[in-house]
């Protein structure tokens, strides 16, 4: 159950971020926040 409400405020503070710096104007910023956190994520939880 931890787990599974832990996503949901994972998931939404990245969403948050990620569309204050779009709102902000920093795309270059948004880009490299959205592709690293996909690209360290997705392999973080094949370890899992």
């Amino acid at each position: 159950m931890i787990r599974f409400c832990g996503g949901f405020t994972t998931f939404s503070t990245f969403s948050k971020e990620s569309l204050t710096l779009l709102q902000s104007g920093s795309h270059g910023a948004f880009t490299l926040y959205a592709t690293g956190s996909v690209a360290i994520g997705i392999p973080l939880l094949a370890v899992i």
